[in-house]
């Protein structure tokens, strides 16, 4: 009796420490050295790159060692300050959870990762389904299904099991794998989102459910969930942003149900802290243990891409990162499991991923690398250019709208409907396909290889998607100028 007191008090005082936000007693030798340069390097990032808000987390095995949130969580109201409970979209970060949602149904006898998909997803085929046929969860699990990069279901907005099922199965069925399963590494949401549809068919229960009451509330992580595809938002929830043309602006994140396992989860450092912290202790947490530590080594083992169960796997540390249109979430822990870090941002950059590195190089006693604001333009040099190519165009339709009226009011040309001459049909033939090349390209080619239904729906890089549309109507201006010029002006010939 007096044991089982003992081992209840014991509990109790595990629970409090892990729900406390205070630094703790660490391992981690100079720390508030360490904790003072930490500081200094995401407050001099936020101010180099105009990142509105961040939020930090340490921790070793003990508990957490320092907690803090930066800046303001909308900089449309810079009095609204983040803390280490604000909370963030994780983006593709949302993905190791499911990973740990996979192993426990594994423990539980409910599937196993050999398990061909085909098996719990009766319905799953690519085009050629003996390849696809092939395919298991460990190669969803490791992004090496060899489903090409391109697929998501972003717009697939119901939040029916079934009819997400049947948009699913239409965007698979004329796939063409890139390459046999097993054989290589391509990164794709459609391997997560299918290992949410295996979660609920396993589990019989809706996949955020399973995700609350089997991974969530046993670790206290209690403002983690799935809180944006209905429209639910937590207070103290920063708002995302991201740069339209060299200047920062508030974006608000729309997430859909099917995404939920690839991209959905919404939390803080705080409840981070609490997820690393059962990783660092091989699945054991003070309410018991969530999932064994065979099941954390398979998770970290990497193929020989480098790659583990949702984790980039290197000789001195583990990560994984998340990106949104107006978020981006770093997580990374040491290869020894001696302590883990997360790093969240209410902006879209590929800073912050440099900077949660950066800090890693901190604890470990390395020396960060200077992350220049030159080194990180905020304009992408695929938009700057689309807007060269888009000037250009435009400086030449003026000045062929110039010359043109200058002629006619010279009277060198006039104004004729004639019947075209063979070589004025083969200028409109070219001039067409090359107009029409343009056009397919932007609207059709370039959706399809970034995996979106239309180009009005590409949102991570806004500067690209209204480059695209910048060019595209100064293109059909200038095509139009052309045709009709081709067409109606004709050169006045000289009575000698």
């Amino acid at each position: 009796m007096i044991k089982k007191i003992l081992v209840l008090i014991n509990s109790i005082l595990c629970i409090l420490l892990i729900m406390s936000t205070d630094k703790v007693s660490a391992t981690i030798s100079d720390r508030d050295k360490k904790i003072k340069q930490i500081e200094v390097e995401i407050e001099n990032n936020m101010k180099t790159h105009d990142i509105p808000g961040m939020a930090f987390a340490l921790v070793d095995s003990n508990g957490i060692i320092y907690s803090k949130g930066f800046g303001t969580l909308d900089i449309r109201e810079d009095t609204q300050q983040i803390d280490e409970n604000t909370n963030f979209n994780l983006g593709s970060l949302s993905k190791v959870f499911t990973t740990l949602a996979i192993m426990q149904l594994q423990q539980k006898g409910l599937l196993r990762i050999e398990d061909p998909v085909i098996d719990h997803l009766p319905w799953f085929t690519t085009k050629d389904a003996l390849m696809s046929n092939q395919i298991t969860i460990k190669h969803l699990l490791n992004h090496s299904s060899g489903l090409p990069s391109r697929l998501n279901v972003h717009d697939v907005k119901s939040v029916d099991r079934w009819e997400i099922i049947n948009q699913i199965s239409d965007k698979l069925r004329n796939v063409i794998l890139v390459s046999k399963p097993g054989e290589t590494f391509e990164y794709t949401n459609m391997n997560t989102d299918l290992l949410q549809i295996i979660i609920e068919e396993v589990s019989h229960v809706p996949f955020t459910k399973y995700m609350d009451e089997n991974i969530f509330k046993p670790l206290g992580m209690n403002r983690t969930g799935y809180f944006t595809f209905d429209d639910h938002h937590l207070s103290n929830t920063a708002m995302g942003h991201r740069y339209q043309w060299g200047k920062i602006k508030p974006y608000e994140e729309k997430l859909v149900y099917a995404t939920s396992s690839s991209a959905g989860l919404s939390s803080n450092a705080t409840d981070l802290a609490k997820f690393m912290m059962c990783l660092l202790n091989e699945g054991v947490t003070p309410m018991g243990t969530l999932i064994r530590s065979n099941s954390i080594k398979k998770v970290f083992q990497a193929n020989k891409y480098g790659i583990g169960y949702n984790w980039y796997i290197y000789p001195q540390n583990m990560y994984m990162e998340g990106g949104l249109p107006g978020f981006t979430s770093t997580m990374v822990l040491s290869s020894d499991k001696s302590f883990g870090l997360v790093l969240l941002s209410n902006s879209k950059q590929d800073i912050t991923f440099h900077s949660g590195f950066n800090l890693f190089r901190i604890v470990e006693g390395g020396t960060p690398k200077p992350l220049l604001g030159k080194d990180y333009p905020k304009v992408k040099s695929e938009a700057k250019i689309i807007l060269s190519i888009t000037i250009l165009i435009c400086i030449t339709l003026i000045y062929v709208v110039g010359t043109t009226f200058y002629n006619l009011a010279r009277r060198r040309h006039t104004v004729t409907l004639v019947k075209p001459s063979f070589s004025k049909v083969c200028r409109i033939i070219l001039l067409l396909a090359l107009y029409f090349g343009v056009m397919y390209y932007i609207y059709v080619l370039f959706p399809y290889y970034v995996g979106v239904p239309s180009l009005f729906d590409f949102n991570k890089e806004p500067d690209v998607t209204t480059g695209l549309i910048i060019l595209s109507i100064v293109s059909t201006s200038f095509s139009l100028v052309l045709f009709l010029k081709i067409l109606i002006i004709q050169k006045v010939k000289m009575n000698l």
